[in-house]
């Protein structure tokens, strides 16, 4: 019985939780104060990432500096990753990310991956795998040892499984050809296309912006719960 209350007690808060974020992506939220602002510029390294984490809708920015505060009050002290939090969801702001696409995501997910994984690409080249990058989620492509051991076991037949949001591992499904490119997408599935890899483009924002390439891999793999900013991903996810 006593586990019975426990669970329903779980998905109440776990409903109304998901409640409060729907009203804050539909402007129910306070923006930030002067004082709120001055805390984050403490902890972001550049001007100019102070500029980029303005871009974010008030929403975003205040779901970000909750995930930061409460990262703090979890001990965390690393730099890398508290700017990180701050900057996670940055791939999202200016637009191109509409509220609509978040349960498409998460609906898409769950009833139609294969049709979802076909629908996206990236949308900042056109292609469905982002371009080569420094730091690869598994590693550096470079040949630096591993940031956490590959799962060689990992099926290849969805990404979904393997990073919620995001490009696909090493080893993954070729691009296909005949992808159009970015101008040519309709507006819908170009904001979907952003929607998955939210936390690719937030990565390459911030790297431009002076963050530390730590920061930059704890921001593209924020969805990876085994990863490398597994904390970031914890708190994340309850905030």
């Amino acid at each position: 019985m006593r586990m019975m209350s426990t669970y329903y007690r779980s998905r109440f808060h776990n409903f109304a939780y998901r409640l409060g974020q729907v009203r804050e992506q539909l402007g129910f939220v306070a923006p930030l104060t002067a004082q709120d602002y001055k805390e984050v510029a403490a902890l972001l390294p550049t001007a100019a990432a102070l500029s980029l984490f303005r871009t974010m809708s008030p929403a975003d920015q205040q779901h970000s500096l909750r995930v930061c505060r409460k990262l703090r009050a979890r001990g965390c002290k690393d730099k890398d990753m508290l700017a990180a939090a701050l900057l996670h969801d940055v791939g999202k702001a200016q637009g191109r990310v509409p509220f609509w696409t978040r349960p498409a995501i998460v609906l898409g997910k769950k009833f139609a991956p294969q049709l979802l994984t076909r629908l996206v690409i990236y949308p900042e080249n056109g292609n469905e795998e982002p371009p080569d990058r420094t730091m690869h989620p598994q590693g550096d492509r470079k040949g630096s040892p591993l940031l956490y051991p590959e799962d060689t076991a990992q099926p290849r037949s969805s990404i979904v499984g393997a990073i919620p949001c995001g490009r696909p591992v090493h080893g993954g499904d070729p691009v296909h050809a005949g992808h159009p490119g970015r101008a040519t997408l309709p507006h819908w599935r170009l904001s979907l296309c952003y929607a998955w890899y939210h936390a690719d483009v937030g990565a390459d924002l911030a790297r431009a912006a002076g963050l530390s390439e730590r920061a930059v891999l704890y921001i593209r793999t924020h969805h990876q719960p085994g990863g490398p900013a597994a904390e970031l991903h914890e708190v994340d996810e309850v905030s």
